[in-house]
């Protein structure tokens, strides 16, 4: 073990020179300098002191280091990277077999490898194998992708407005209730809450117009119909709206897709919705409605710090052992103490982030969170949106940027296709889930679900631009500008729409996946127009 930090500290090292030479460089060899800085490992394992959490990963951006073992009387191991897309092999040598792919990782090619890791004895015979491993050497950024079909605002302004002129959302306005043929109305929690936040934040876009007029109208229906179907008073989950409601499919009924369970997280979405509504309207009843949210949140905290992901709302049991990752409530109990004064949530606060710190932060164990996908074993269903939300954080606060920037690089490694996807086995059978199909850059949603998701993309964009915001490197603020360029791209290809994905053929929409990236790209389009950030993009070019 006494020789064991060379193998970390090598690639560091390497990609610190490099970047120190890179600052006298012409800043367009942004591609270049992400090349490079793909040969040092994210978070990679130690046995016995930091676990492996890439087990069940089929892709890397970054060099994967893996759980393989070492074998008695073995002095070397050998590294034998075997493309399976032509008859190349790379091949290194270290004393463990666990070291990175540093070495040789920015000569692969993009494509699949097949790794053979091979014990050897003091005089080079072999004597056993330590570990083998297929996977996917995924594409690095290479600069900033396409020129945006519109300015940032334009496009997400053109996006809602469509969506504000949809079948089912205009049923709202003349029947008081959910369309009943737009099956993602079944997650109120999750959908209704963002269409609320949809139509506030195209009121205030066109205000003092007919169509604010129409759309604050429409986000008050809304709102009050998840009023009226709340968990009741005395309950163990009172005041939150279901998850869960309405007609659900006999095979959903079988698993966890039953009104009876709740999704934990999903109060923080419906709070943040009635927040945006009384910002907007100023009528108490939303204001009031978002900090009973945070009391009951408060009452069902266990004494870890954080909640049970799935839950029985009737009598509290959870459905699974699975605890949440409870960045969204930090961000809201947060929201509730700065912008409403709220009070008594510093203690609930800090146990969470306490909770995070000691579990994911330590075990990278960022387990996929959705309430249509159900909870899993460590580490089989890992995704990127809370370990967004806690680099976010970080970048905001600037605290702990190493650790920020470490979970940009996790959430990269795993999700971000800059160009040139994998095919997989598991794919959607419409045109659109083909991968030879999708629209890049793009963002993956989960392990689970391994799809080109606009919220996904959403997320990833807002991390980029908060890295940059706080660490003044060029490169966040060009993969930011590159997936922003991507939705606009996307959006041509869907007739005016943010789509669910990121695909050439149209597929079906969670409109989610429209109001979180509008409110991003306008965002992004504000933000560039300051003067901190008015000769960035000069800078990039």
């Amino acid at each position: 073990m006494k020789n064991e930090w060379i193998i970390y500290v090598i690639p560091f090292l390497c990609s610190w020179f490099f970047l120190a030479c890179a600052q006298r460089q012409e800043p367009d060899n942004l591609g270049v300098i992400a090349l490079q800085e793909s040969a040092t490992p994210v978070r990679p394992g130690i046995p016995g002191e930091r676990p492996f959490w890439n087990e069940y990963a089929k892709r890397f951006i970054y060099a994967p280091a893996f759980d393989f073992k070492e074998i008695e009387n073995a002095t070397t191991y050998r590294f034998e990277l075997n493309s399976l897309d032509d008859s190349a092999t790379y091949r290194f040598e270290s004393d463990k077999p666990y070291s990175a792919m540093s070495p040789v990782w920015i000569d692969l090619p993009v494509g699949s490898y097949n790794l053979v890791v091979t014990a050897l004895s003091k005089d080079g015979q072999e004597i056993g194998v330590s570990g083998k491993r297929d996977f996917y050497r995924a594409a690095t950024f290479n600069g900033i992708y396409h020129n945006p079909v519109m300015p940032y605002d334009q496009s997400a302004a053109l996006a809602l407005d469509q969506l504000m002129e949809k079948d089912y959302v205009q049923y709202w306005l003349s029947h008081k209730e959910p369309a009943p043929d737009y099956i993602n109305y079944r997650y109120p929690a999750k959908i209704y809450s963002a269409l609320v936040i949809g139509a506030v934040t195209h009121a205030r876009l066109k205000n003092r117009t007919a169509d604010a007029e129409r759309s604050a109208k429409l986000a008050r229906i809304v709102a009050d119909y998840m009023l009226s179907i709340r968990f009741k008073e005395g309950s163990p989950w009172e005041y939150f709206v279901p998850t869960y409601y309405g007609v659900h499919s006999e095979k959903a009924q079988k698993e966890h897709l039953k009104p009876i369970n709740h999704f934990s997280i999903m109060g923080a979405d419906a709070g943040n919705a009635f927040l945006y509504l009384y910002d907007y309207t100023g009528e108490e009843k939303y204001l009031e409605a978002a900090k009973k949210i945070a009391e009951t949140y408060l009452k069902r905290q266990l004494s870890n710090g954080s909640w049970y992901q799935f839950v029985k709302h009737e009598t509290g049991e959870p459905t699974a052992e699975n605890i949440v990752i409870p960045t969204a409530i930090i961000n809201y109990f947060d929201r509730l103490k700065r912008d409403y004064k709220v009070e008594g949530l510093d203690e609930a606060t800090d146990k969470a982030i306490k909770w995070v710190m000691e579990n994911p932060v330590k075990t990278f164990d960022w387990q996929g969170q959705f309430e249509d996908i159900n909870a899993r074993p460590p580490y089989r269903n890992l995704s990127r949106e809370q370990a967004c939300d806690l680099a976010i954080y970080l970048f905001k606060n600037k605290k702990n940027l190493e650790l920020a920037e470490e979970l940009v690089r996790f959430s990269e490694d795993q999700f971000v296709i800059w160009e040139r996807p994998m095919k997989i086995a598991y794919q959607e059978p419409r045109l659109g889930g083909k991968s030879e199909n999708w629209i890049t850059p793009s963002v993956q949603e989960q392990y689970a679900f391994w799809m080109p998701v606009g919220r996904s993309a959403g997320i990833m964009l807002e991390t980029y631009w908060e890295a940059y915001v706080a660490t003044k490197n060029g490169i966040y603020f060009a993969k930011a500008k590159s997936i922003a360029n991507s939705f606009t791209v996307v959006q041509k290809a869907n007739n005016g729409d943010y789509p669910t994905f990121f695909t050439q053929y149209p597929m079906n929409r969670w409109l989610n996946s429209t109001v979180y990236p509008a409110k991003i790209l306008m965002s992004l389009a504000n933000n560039i127009k300051k003067p901190q950030f008015s000769n960035i993009d000069k800078t990039l070019r």
